[in-house]
C-alpha cells in the first residue's frame, strides 16, 4: 500500500472513530489490521459511505445505551471482483443498504483516479477508466505479462 493510500485512508479512521475502532487492533479480532485494501479513487465512495454509517451507528448507540461498547464497527474494507466490499462486525437493515449503494456506485467508478470506470471482462476484474486502464495495462505489457 501506497503512504500517499494510507494517509487517505487514515484520515478516515480519525475523521469517523466509531465506525474504525478496530483500525488497529489484533488481526486475531479485525482484518481492519490490514487498513483499507483498495485504491484511491474509491476514497469520495467510502468517505460518504464512513460519513453515513456514523451517523447511524450514534443512532444505534442512542437506542441500545446498554451495549454501547459493543456496537456495529468496520471488519474489513477490500476490493473483490472489481467491486468495494465493505464488511461490518454488525448492523442494521439501513446500514446494509447504504453500503449496498456504495458497494454499486464502486463498480461504475475507477478505482485509480475517481472518474467514471468500468469493470473488465477479463482476467483480473478490476473497475477503471479508459486512461488508468490503459496505463495499467500497459505496465503490465512491459514487465513481461504478455498481451491481456
Amino acid at each position: 500500500m501506497s503512504d500517499s493510500r494510507e494517509k487517505n485512508y487514515e484520515d478516515l479512521v480519525e475523521k469517523y472513530p466509531k465506525l474504525y475502532a478496530d483500525r488497529h487492533a489484533s488481526m486475531r479480532a479485525t482484518c481492519m489490521c490490514w487498513g483499507f485494501s483498495c485504491g484511491t479513487g474509491w476514497y469520495d465512495i467510502i468517505d460518504k459511505l464512513s460519513a453515513k454509517l456514523e451517523y447511524l451507528i450514534n443512532v444505534w448507540i442512542g437506542e441500545n445505551p446498554d451495549h454501547a461498547d459493543h456496537h456495529p464497527r468496520a471488519s474489513q474494507v477490500k476490493e473483490k471482483w472489481g467491486t468495494l466490499s465493505f464488511y461490518m462486525t454488525s448492523g442494521t437493515d439501513i446500514m446494509y443498504d447504504v453500503i449496498s449503494m456504495a458497494e454499486w456506485r464502486s463498480g461504475r467508478t475507477c478505482e485509480i483516479c475517481g472518474e467514471d470506470g468500468r469493470p473488465n471482462k477479463r482476467g483480473w476484474i478490476t473497475t477503471l477508466c479508459h486512461k488508468c486502464r490503459r496505463e495499467s495495462y500497459g505496465r503490465m505489457y512491459k514487465i513481461g505479462f504478455g498481451r491481456l
